[in-house]
């Protein structure tokens, strides 16, 4: 179970926003981990992640895995899912990450005639829709957590982030 998580690459390229076919699928593998690590299991727990890792999920965790509709106080609810959660924060991560990769001389990122990279500012704005976008998903799993027995003190997730201001240009 310790290289199992909760998104493969295939369900990456499904729930998040387009990506190209030939994203490196070790690399969304490694964003996976870390993203499973620090979003993922603070906000529900080690004890229920390790349950949605099982063969045959129960209903619930099921709808809070995958997403769905539930009913609260008589009236229904949307959870958009851990999974499609945390396919935004892998996207988020990868778009901060630019295309670069360590090689022994250091960080380097390959040229493609056909390609232009987008300058720092748009990539931290895309960055910071992409991960709102991520929190929020999250936060509607979590809401849908609190009405499963047990986990009534399971709080929102909002402004963990850094925040970048760039000044002039």
């Amino acid at each position: 179970m310790a290289n199992k998580h909760i998104l493969t690459v295939e369900e990456f390229k499904e729930l998040a926003r387009p990506t190209s076919k030939h994203v490196d699928e070790d690399e969304v593998i490694a964003f996976v981990r870390e993203c499973e690590d620090i979003h993922i299991i603070p906000a529900v727990g080690l004890e229920k992640y390790q349950a949605l890792l099982e063969e045959s999920i129960s209903e619930p965790d099921k709808i809070l895995l995958e997403g769905g509709i539930y009913e609260k106080d008589g009236k229904k609810e949307k959870c958009a899912g851990l999974k499609t959660a945390l396919a935004y924060f892998v996207y988020a991560k990868m778009a901060m990450a630019d295309g670069s990769i360590m090689t022994r001389s250091g960080m380097v990122q390959h040229n493609d005639s056909y390609a232009e990279r987008t300058d720092d500012k748009n990539r931290v704005r895309r960055y910071d829709d992409v991960m709102n976008v991520a929190e929020e998903y999250l936060n509607t799993a979590l809401l849908y957590l609190r009405t499963l027995e047990g986990y009534e003190e399971t709080k929102p997730v909002r402004g963990t982030r850094l925040k970048i201001h760039s000044i002039g240009d």
